[in-house]
């Protein structure tokens, strides 16, 4: 295959085809290697609280009590976890082992039924922070119930790129709706003792070759963009945050003195546990001195043997040790796992009840990106053709957020089967009494998109469909003029060479195991689409600013990207990701320079209407307004709509996008209803990151509070003078 791989990117048509199934197989081969090392465990449950043998004293901190008590072989014995996902206890001080689990989509590798949401990504699209807390209320509950302590989420990388194989993780492309996200689930979970540790700091924005890979990110971009979610996620009460695999200007962020010493340690005044992804550290030295308190899955370099050296030859002293201890400790105390029995016999994972929430969350996630001639909702008694690949199958992305359920959902096309649609093959189109079946039908309805094969972590995924999805659109278009096209994938997808002639597209993401009903309902109009487009969808991938300077073979994975030199920096040279688009990414990019978008942040189209009226913008004090806009459902049928609120700077001092979101709200309204929605404005909807003063000011001027439906869709505006600046 060769130290470049094969790139479809590179290849003419003909050849890209058979590049791409290579690379398919390679990744199915990956794919099973993964699911073999975090298949489902069987489990005891320990329904019993720790009883800690601490002596009574002054100190009030009972982890500072405890790490008094430890020896430093004990201490040592902390840095590290064992069995993959468990972090150790001390059996003589009575600290019992608390077990981790990944939870993008739900609780992962247990033998037993629980829970699966919308990817991340889904979840973002509904724009709704009520939901985000229902979701991470049930993952606490599931955790308590399968005595889970520390939960690997959420994800807050941004999308700087759409074909990052990891972005249906995260949240979309806008800080702001990425720290709501994660800040609204935070709390849900935190409603239980579970800790969270949202993930993976910092500029992770990247599959491709992730060990070996450099982030190069200029200090505004770094402040404004990619730090946000995780700051906003931590005061919402995250009490852990994961490292990532990367360097982040030249330094591994597992070992960063920068991100985990200055900024999050000093100017965030974080105490809490920073543990690193799986097999993510590259030294000892560095990192016990300026990096994680806890390495995972188990110590490679925070050995016995390591770290007594390194404290031998003064690279590290106990000191350096006893805050990583004290880190740990700290959350455990403040999370309430000291005192809570280790797994709560009352809490029970994959209930009727917690199922409900799944459901309302996938039906609140797909995005109705067009709709012509009102081609959906369907009539129950159309006659109907299924097809395209995922069509056949409950799609999700590949890695470690992958939940093996213990029973299969059932998938679209088995439930449509039941409703009397029919079913088309993979390759229908060949057949010309199937074309004919095509031709004949009221409408047709194509799932296509990625799956855990080539959506996943350790590689990035392919901009376009693949080949037979493909055909089947441009067949199906010619031959119906109903045809209905739903996308599955983490983020934007090539859609401008088959686009026009469909009649309608609903992107969805990954469901879970309510992807089935959720379609129904939305196809045949029981519920409207309400999601709004958590990224920008451009017509060309050339047109993001960020994949100009990205690898010309990002959709390839070799097996040297994949093993060699993983965790040794000694193996194969790290490459640098330059983010030479600084601020221009996604719709900021769009919004500020161009080109037009396809269909732009924020897009979403329902089965009903909205009208927006500006009730009056008022003054509370300097520097601090509240704005008020009434929303009235002007159609025939209930649905949702998502307002949202954008900050134009009229005269800025320094170069800035011309709009940033600052505030959206989520508001359901029957026909005919309406609803007054209030957004509180204060100086932090104007700040910006300043390198002369390194903090964030807000500049003195006039800034236009702009309302709308999405970024490109604005009803209502209103022009505010901020007079006080910030700081």
């Amino acid at each position: 295959m060769g130290r470049q791989g094969l790139s479809c990117y590179n290849y003419p048509k003909g050849a890209a085809v058979s590049v791409r199934w290579f690379q398919k197989a390679f990744k199915r081969v990956i794919q099973k290697r993964m699911m073999r090392l975090l298949e489902n465990r069987s489990f005891t449950l320990d329904h019993q609280p720790m009883q800690l043998v601490v002596p009574d004293g002054e100190e009030a901190s009972m982890a500072k009590r405890l790490l008094s008590e430890m020896t430093l072989e004990e201490k040592i014995s902390l840095l590290s976890g064992r069995d993959e996902f468990c972090i150790p206890g001390i059996e003589r001080l009575g600290l019992k082992p608390v077990w981790t689990s990944d939870a993008t989509i739900g609780l992962r590798g247990w033998k037993t039924p629980v829970t699966d949401f919308p990817a991340a990504i889904a979840l973002a699209s509904t724009f709704d922070n009520d939901l985000l807390y229902q979701v991470g209320r049930v993952m606490g509950h599931e955790c308590r119930a399968l005595g889970v302590g520390v939960l690997l989420g959420p994800g807050v990388n941004i999308a700087r790129v759409p074909v990052c194989g990891r972005n249906f993780e995260y949240f979309g492309e806008d800080p702001y709706l990425a720290g709501e996200m994660a800040a609204s689930y935070i709390r849900g979970v935190r409603t239980y003792p579970v800790i969270t540790t949202v993930k993976h700091f910092a500029c992770n924005n990247s599959e491709y070759d992730r060990h070996k890979s450099n982030s190069e990110v200029d200090e505004r971009s770094l402040r404004e963009l990619y730090l946000p979610a995780f700051k906003k996620a931590l005061e919402a009460g995250s009490l852990g945050i994961m490292t990532s695999y990367n360097q982040v200007n030249g330094i591994y962020s597992s070992e960063h003195p920068y991100l985990i010493g200055s900024i999050l340690r000093g100017e965030w005044g974080f105490d809490g546990l920073v543990v690193s992804d799986w097999n993510s550290l590259y030294s000892t030295d560095g990192t016990l001195k300026n990096g994680v308190d806890l390495e995972m899955p188990k110590g490679r370099y925070f050995t016995r043997e390591l770290v007594l050296d390194a404290l031998a030859r003064r690279a590290a002293t106990q000191e350096d040790i006893d805050a990583k201890v004290l880190h740990l400790l700290t959350s455990y105390e403040k999370a309430g796992l000291f005192s809570a029995p280790m797994a709560d016999p009352a809490c029970r994972a994959g209930t009727q009840e917690s199922r409900a929430v799944a459901l309302n969350a996938a039906l609140g996630a797909p995005v109705l990106l067009k709709n012509e001639e009102q081609a959906l909702p369907l009539s129950p008694s159309s006659r109907i053709c299924i097809g395209g690949t995922n069509a056949y199958t409950v799609a999700q992305g590949g890695g470690s957020s992958m939940v093996q359920l213990e029973t299969a959902p059932l998938t679209f096309a088995e439930l449509m089967q039941k409703e009397g649609s029919f079913l088309l093959p993979g390759r229908w189109f060949k057949h010309s009494h199937l074309k004919q079946r095509v031709r004949s039908s009221n409408a047709v309805v194509l799932v296509v998109g990625f799956d855990h094969i080539e959506e996943s972590e350790a590689y990035d995924r392919p901009w376009a469909l693949n080949a037979v999805d493909l055909k089947a659109i441009k067949t199906a278009v010619r031959l119906n003029k109903r045809t209905i096209v739903v996308v599955q994938s983490g983020s934007a997808v090539e859609m401008e060479s088959w686009q026009d002639g469909v009649a309608a597209i609903l992107y969805t993401s990954f469901l879970g195991s309510s992807t089935a009903q959720a379609l129904k309902a939305l196809l045949f109009g029981q519920v409207s689409p309400s999601g709004k487009l958590p990224f920008t969808q451009a017509r060309y991938l050339h047109e993001y600013r960020a994949m100009r300077s990205y690898p010309k073979n990002f959709d390839t994975v070799t097996i040297n990207r994949i093993k060699k030199g993983q965790g040794d920096p000694k193996v194969r040279e790290v490459q640098k990701l330059c983010y030479t688009e600084a601020l221009m990414t996604g719709y900021r990019q769009f919004d500020t320079e161009g080109p037009e978008p396809l269909y732009c942040f924020g897009h979403g189209l329902s089965y009903s209407s909205f009208s927006y009226d500006l009730a009056g913008v008022k003054e509370l004090e300097e520097g601090r307004w509240d704005l008020a806009v009434t929303i009235t459902n002007t159609g025939r049928c209930p649905a949702a709509e998502v307002v949202q609120l954008y900050v134009h700077p009229l005269d800025p001092v320094v170069f800035r996008p011309t709009q940033e979101l600052k505030g959206f709200c989520k508001v359901f309204l029957q026909s005919r209803e309406r609803k007054e929605v209030h957004f509180a404005v204060d100086e932090t909807a104007f700040e910006h990151w300043d390198l002369d003063a390194w903090k964030f000011v807000s500049d003195e001027g006039q800034y236009e509070l702009r309302i709308g439906s999405s970024s490109r869709d604005i009803r209502c505006r209103v022009v505010v003078d901020y007079k006080k600046r910030k700081p």
